[in-house]
């Protein structure tokens, strides 16, 4: 929530707004104005600097993003209309946002409409990131916070990957690559809110989740009703604890793992997954 959601920027919009110039002055004013006073009460801090967040970003546009994520790396930002040669997305540099959404996930845009119409309406802001050698794409979406205020909320794409192969996880477990993740990975290589755990993890982070769960069962004396950890491969955390696995025994089919209980619930194919879950974009 807040600044740690990750994300954003149009070519950048679909329709043109002309954005106020972020003078060197008015950052310094910002930077001072953007830290929260830990010695005050958390709720009106939060609502101060959130709203402020937001306002910078409206009114100034890709500076604004710039400057409210200075603590993360935003001097490496590129814009859409402005991406290197060598980043990986270089040939969608001339589209709009919406133009760049639709091509972009053209490939699997009949498995997840909903995703790909909330990224349309929602998204204000497409630009990537470089971090030492890899390249990260941000969307910047409109969003509503609990409170019915309006924010923004980050969803972080890495680099295509078009040939996933079993990381060292998967291979110590006999676990290949789900096939619909493969595809969904030539997207992109991990997807989502990524420092707010609601996103599809990258293909090195993805893990069987016996090698976590095994050791606590055997020095509990204890095993899990019905299936077995060995079968379990988390791709999706929920912040919470619970997680969302693909289920070895039925495909591409995924479970939801409750942590408190150990029980697994509610089958369903992957594309329909993120369709759905990663469509919901306002806080409740």
């Amino acid at each position: 929530m807040g600044i740690l959601s990750f994300l954003g920027a149009n070519s950048q919009n679909n329709k043109k707004k002309n954005y106020k110039n972020l003078t060197s002055e008015l950052k310094k004013e910002f930077r001072i104005d953007l830290k929260r006073d830990s010695e005050k009460e958390f709720n009106p801090e939060f609502i101060r600097t959130t709203n402020l967040e937001n306002e910078i970003i409206n009114k100034f546009g890709f500076d604004g993003i710039k400057l409210v994520f200075e603590s993360r790396n935003s001097s490496n930002f590129h814009k859409l209309g402005e991406f290197p040669k060598d980043c990986p997305w270089k040939n969608l540099n001339g589209k709009t946002i919406t133009e760049f959404i639709a091509e972009n996930f053209k490939p699997i845009s009949k498995k997840i409409p909903n995703l790909i119409s909330t990224l349309k309406e929602r998204c204000k802001f497409i630009f990537v990131e470089k971090k030492e050698n890899t390249w990260h794409l941000h969307y910047l979406l409109d969003m509503k916070l609990y409170d019915d205020r309006d924010y923004f909320k980050i969803h972080t794409g890495g680099s295509p990957l078009l040939n996933a192969e079993p990381n060292e996880n998967l291979k110590a477990f006999n676990w290949n690559v789900p096939n619909d993740l493969k595809t969904f990975y030539k997207i992109h290589n991990g997807f989502g809110e990524i420092y707010d755990a609601n996103f599809v993890m990258a293909n090195e982070d993805i893990k069987v989740m016996a090698e976590m769960m095994n050791p606590i069962c055997k020095e509990q004396n204890v095993k899990p009703e019905d299936y077995s950890f060995d079968d379990l491969l988390e791709f999706f955390p929920d912040g919470a604890g619970n997680t969302q696995c693909f289920y070895k025994k039925s495909g591409n089919s995924t479970v939801d793992w409750d942590h408190e209980v150990w029980e697994i619930s509610g089958e369903i194919g992957f594309f329909e997954f993120i369709n759905e879950r990663m469509s919901e974009i306002d806080e409740e």
